[in-house]
């Protein structure tokens, strides 16, 4: 009788315990995914911040036009809504290897004074003139090498 008694303590500890456990285990789980969407959500304010996305759409507009696509506004923004959530999905671990939260917040504040702005806007003007240019420095540069070839 005490033996049963001393076994019904230890399942009712162990079952308490067991409990226990799985809402800690619950907590940090809900607390580290909270933790990841902050930080997803700090990443895309900082891209916005930097008018990368800006910058996105136009290689997606230089794209579709390589490929002789002609994409209405409604198609052209499900697409862009697609593969840019993929982007930042894949972008987040690099950025959380490089920059805390306090950073980006930082950054963030950066691009809301009058240079930041600029740069912003700037940006991806300069990225496509850029991606121009550089298309012309490749195919020179190419032509160059092939003087190597032998």
């Amino acid at each position: 009788n005490k033996f049963y008694c001393f076994n019904t303590k230890l399942i009712v500890i162990f079952i308490f315990m067991k409990k226990i456990i799985i809402t800690f285990v619950l907590l940090i789980s809900f607390n580290f995914t909270k933790s990841q969407e902050n930080y997803k959500s700090l990443v895309v304010d900082f891209m916005s911040a930097q008018g990368q996305f800006e910058t996105f759409n136009a290689t997606i507009d230089q794209m579709a036009s390589m490929m002789a696509l002609t994409l209405d506004d409604s198609e052209k923004e499900l697409l862009s809504k697609e593969v840019m959530g993929s982007l930042v999905d894949l972008l987040v671990p690099i950025y959380k290897n490089h920059f805390t939260e306090q950073d980006l917040k930082e950054a963030i504040e950066l691009y809301k004074t009058p240079i930041g702005k600029k740069i912003s806007e700037k940006t991806p003007i300069i990225a496509q003139e850029t991606m121009q240019a550089s298309m012309q420095w490749g195919m020179e540069l190419a032509e160059k090498m092939q003087k190597y070839m032998k």
